[in-house]
């Protein structure tokens, strides 16, 4: 590494950590660097959660999203991918406490924002199937493609909060005794991000899957939870969706 790469370095971790010492850049110098790295990140944070700030107000999303800076520095150059673990922190952030419900649609609103910006993979074909034995298709392991995340919340109905709140649309009331929700987040072919809404059977059937299980052993996991679980209109559904890759 050059001197001038060191220097680079050393720039770039002390502006991530105040704690360092700013004699070798400049007091005044660095503390612009500081604000502006964490201006930047406060307002990535809060532009990649609408929905949260419909549910809490701007000033109530601003304290958040500069305390999970503070907490958390980049760790990409690439801002698209900062605010992942933001639901998380919301879990345990003590002011958040009495909206239990935050961390799930927050971690909502990152899986539809990432399945923007992933790579594409070549869509599993039908056709594939018939070139495999029906009796063996039980053996079968599928792919699903990186735009593609399971959100599962086992007490609150994440889907319907995102839906009576999101951008554009009419907020209307959430009865929020109505139990969990789980979503299947996929990106459509106009590029924008799709939500499939899924029963308890369906999401273990995914994540099953997901985790690498064969056919035979995510249908088993389903029907665990749901003695009629249906396999055949939910594996139409993901073809016909684009989720899964060859």
């Amino acid at each position: 590494m050059s001197d001038w790469q060191r220097w680079q370095a050393g720039l770039i971790a002390a502006i991530h950590d105040p704690a360092l010492p700013d004699t070798a850049y400049g007091a005044d110098g660095l503390a612009v660097y500081r604000n502006n790295y964490r201006v930047g990140l406060i307002d990535t944070v809060k532009s990649l959660y609408p929905v949260i700030a419909q549910l809490v107000g701007d000033d109530f999303l601003t304290g958040l999203a500069r305390e999970y800076v503070r907490r958390t520095p980049s760790a990409s150059g690439n801002l698209h991918r900062y605010g992942e673990g933001f639901g998380n922190f919301v879990d345990g952030f003590e002011p958040a406490a009495d909206l239990p419900y935050l961390g799930g649609v927050a971690r909502l609103e990152w899986a539809l924002h990432r399945a923007y910006y992933a790579v594409d993979a070549t869509q599993f074909s039908p056709a594939t199937l018939a070139a495999i034995a029906p009796e063996s298709w039980g053996e079968l392991c599928l792919a699903f493609q990186p735009a593609c995340a399971l959100v599962r919340s086992a007490h609150w109905p994440i889907v319907a909060i995102w839906q009576a709140h999101r951008p554009g649309g009419a907020p209307s009331r959430v009865d929020l005794g109505s139990g969990g929700e789980n979503a299947l987040v996929y990106r459509q072919p106009d590029l924008e991000a799709g939500l499939l809404p899924l029963s308890d059977a369906d999401a273990a059937f995914i994540a099953a899957l997901m985790g690498g299980a064969t056919l035979e052993t995510a249908t088993d996991a389903a029907l665990t939870l749901d003695a009629d679980f249906d396999l055949q209109p939910l594996l139409v559904t993901l073809l016909q969706t684009g989720c899964l890759a060859a």
